[in-house]
């Protein structure tokens, strides 16, 4: 299918969306915050590193209880704002995120960095049943008011609180900030949140000016074999290894075109080397449960490059590059995936990265549990296998040059726009952490 005809499917698609749908502009929730007594608040997040807390980047995190009624039933739940201090450091971005059926923000979780040097606010919506059933658990007394009856108010939830952070009240909740776009993010089963949204509430529920309450989307490792809904805002999907290797056998049809149509602005990118889960830091993966060696690979920093490129398309209209597919050919007799690999055993095509491309290890996916009860978190983890030493001494001359390499590579990253500077020196960590010895000195 040609450019010009893309285009004028996706305008047909827009315009019938657009058109399908009797459009309304939800309610702005009430809300009361920040929320101080009540005892402990429950952090959704899972412990975190020192040095790497919203504090230590000067960032705060408020909450406050949203209430009102979707789908016909009250509802009361809570939000978390998490923001810069001073108010001067604020971008003007607000990335959402409905909170992970596990009870965590697993986008924002792992990317977190990026949003403390930037300046994004980043607001999180416990927006589903399972959620309060763990706020409840947690802190029966903070959160005893806490309701979602029904399952099917999540979408016009989320679409309420939007419309709360977006009409930038004077006496808001994320008062004396004055945002200028918001951007929704989800992985995994948050991503199907996500993905449900779009499909009830995007062309359904509008500003009051008739403009989308979602500027952008970002959904990462998604589920299932669906391609991504065609909105009037720009959207970045990144299946992983994990997608695409499940996805092989009928073709991956989660695959679409990138598009530059003002109504289908619309990237894909595979990131060679990323698995489904992140287990790099997750600890779910302390000590490792599985059958292989977990992968250490930075999925936190790959998705911050997703949603930057995200960020800067809806907001400054920035048109993010192109990346290749990964690549597959349903020949299992290689590592176990139907991945195509090369001549280092890791994946070829998609995004890439100095882990596959200066490697030390291969990457692939799946793990496999070491018991029954571990099998579905290792199932979407990805394994790292280290070369050993004839294989290492073959690739590099000594230390050095495989420093070398991993700088040079990059920065040439940097500059093409698939790896942020904030996340170089980690990179430059674990290239230090390798150890390369030369026959002769050994």
């Amino acid at each position: 299918m040609g450019t010009t005809t893309r285009s004028v499917v996706a305008a047909l698609l827009l315009a019938g969306a657009a058109t399908a749908y009797a459009q309304v502009v939800p309610p702005t929730p009430a809300f009361e915050g920040p929320i101080t007594e009540g005892g402990e608040m429950y952090p959704g997040l899972r412990p975190e590193e020192p040095g790497t807390t919203a504090a230590d980047f000067g960032y705060a995190t408020d909450e406050y209880f949203v209430s009102g009624t979707a789908n016909g039933q009250p509802y009361k739940t809570r939000i978390l704002v998490r923001h810069p201090l001073p108010a001067a450091r604020f971008s003007g971005i607000v990335v959402t995120e409905s909170m992970h059926s596990n009870g965590f923000a697993v986008t924002f979780e792992p990317a977190r960095r990026y949003f403390f040097l930037r300046g994004h606010v980043h607001v999180e919506i416990a927006a589903q049943q399972a959620n309060v059933t763990t706020l409840k658990g947690f802190n029966p007394v903070r959160y005893a008011s806490m309701s979602i009856p029904l399952g099917a108010q999540t979408s016009e939830i989320i679409a309420q609180v939007g419309r709360l952070v977006k009409s930038n009240l004077s006496s808001g909740p994320l008062a004396p900030l004055s945002v200028r776009h918001l951007v929704m993010e989800g992985t995994s089963q948050a991503s199907a949140v996500l993905r449900t949204y779009q499909q009830q509430k995007h062309f359904q529920s509008r500003m009051p000016d008739g403009s989308a309450i979602m500027d952008g989307y970002l959904a990462t490792s998604t589920l299932g074999n669906a391609p991504m809904m065609i909105v009037d805002v720009p959207t970045v999907h990144m299946p992983t290894m994990t997608e695409v290797n499940s996805g092989a056998p009928t073709g991956a049809a989660f695959r679409r075109p990138d598009s530059d149509d003002p109504a289908n602005r619309y990237r894909l990118f595979e990131v060679a080397g990323m698995a489904h889960a992140n287990s790099r830091e997750t600890p779910t993966y302390v000590p490792n449960p599985c059958t292989l060696p977990v992968s250490d690979f930075p999925w936190g920093g790959m998705a911050a490059m997703g949603l930057d490129h995200l960020i800067a398309w809806a907001d400054r209209g920035v048109v993010p590059p192109h990346a290749a597919p990964l690549q597959f050919d349903n020949d299992t007799t290689n590592d176990g995936s139907r991945l195509t690999l090369d001549a280092n055993g890791n994946v070829k095509g998609g995004v890439r990265n100095t882990y596959v491309d200066v490697p030390v290890a291969a990457y692939g996916v799946p793990n496999a549990g070491a018991t029954p009860a571990a099998q579905f978190n290792c199932s979407i983890a990805g394994w790292r296998i280290a070369y050993d030493e004839e294989r290492l001494n073959g690739l590099y001359k000594n230390k050095g040059s495989y420093i070398s390499a991993v700088n040079k590579r990059l920065m040439e990253l940097v500059r093409e726009g698939w790896m942020l500077p904030e996340y170089a020196e980690d990179v430059r960590a674990d290239a230090q952490a390798i150890d390369i010895t030369p026959p002769g000195k050994r």
